[in-house]
């Protein structure tokens, strides 16, 4: 068995975190490669990979998530981070897993992941896979505008600060913070919130994932488009955005279901 083991590497505990855990798979004939983000692995290595594990918090999932979604290998959260949410089990917790992990005794949890397609005079010039959400919101305080349909029916033009088009996996993220709802990642839809909407008492919708969400500028000077919070994109005003679930998604192990439920009121103290 080969693990790719993911780390953050401006976090020293992290790092010493992943030599140990390492260590402790290799003592179970598991040949072990590190990922802590300062170069691109050899494709060759990948490709005899079984599982990841991601040590750190969300963020690290998340880069994790968009490098490594289209191999669909199992994925092992383990939280060094905050709070933690998309991570199955603490770092101390590791020990007690360990068996069951390397036995494959656990189930799967399969995340729905964004494909964002950034178009240029109708030529695609960017495709960027999400976990959590994408945003298109103004770079300073003021108001941008665009125009947003759905399967080609115009849905509205919108005016505000700007949009989040959340998965439900990304629905306890920036998408809760700016009143929308929590959804249960084992549905498959588009959660489209808001962000101080000109129009008062907006609600969020969710829409089936079977369909094709387009955006296209109408006023957006000083607007930007970011998935996950770490890959960004001004929006110029010849570009039109297309969203739709990808052809894969994030296969994320859990050992103790049920899980998200759990999580939501432990960790949103909802």
């Amino acid at each position: 068995m080969q693990v790719l083991l993911v780390s953050n590497r401006f976090n020293e505990a992290t790092q010493h975190m992943a030599e140990k855990i390492a260590d402790k798979l290799k003592a179970f004939e598991v040949t072990v490669v590190i990922d802590n983000g300062l170069k691109e692995l050899n494709g060759q290595l990948l490709e005899k990979t079984d599982l990841i594990i991601v040590l750190g918090g969300d963020g690290t999932i998340l880069r994790a998530s968009r490098q490594y979604a289209l191999k669909e290998l199992p994925v092992l959260g383990i939280n060094m981070g905050t709070i933690g949410f998309l991570s199955h089990i603490e770092v101390n917790e590791f020990d007690s897993y360990l068996e069951m992990l390397i036995n494959g005794e656990y189930t799967l949890d399969k995340r729905m992941i964004l494909e964002v397609i950034i178009m240029k005079e109708n030529q695609p010039i960017s495709s960027v896979n999400c976990l959590n959400e994408i945003v298109i919101r103004a770079k300073t305080p003021h108001m941008i505008s665009f125009d947003i349909s759905i399967d080609e029916q115009k849905l509205e033009t919108f005016k505000g600060d700007g949009m989040i088009i959340a998965t439900p996996t990304g629905s306890t993220a920036y998408s809760l913070s700016a009143g929308g709802p929590v959804v249960d990642p084992d549905l498959q839809a588009f959660i489209i919130t808001h962000i101080a909407s000109h129009k008062l008492n907006k609600p969020s919708m969710l829409v089936a994932s079977n369909k094709i969400i387009t955006i296209a500028p109408v006023n957006c000077s000083g607007a930007l488009i970011a998935m996950d919070g770490q890959v960004a994109y001004d929006f110029a005003p010849d570009n039109r955005i297309i969203i739709k679930p990808a052809d894969i998604t994030l296969n994320m192990i859990n050992f103790k279901k049920p899980h998200f439920f759990c999580n939501v009121n432990n960790k949103l103290g909802r």
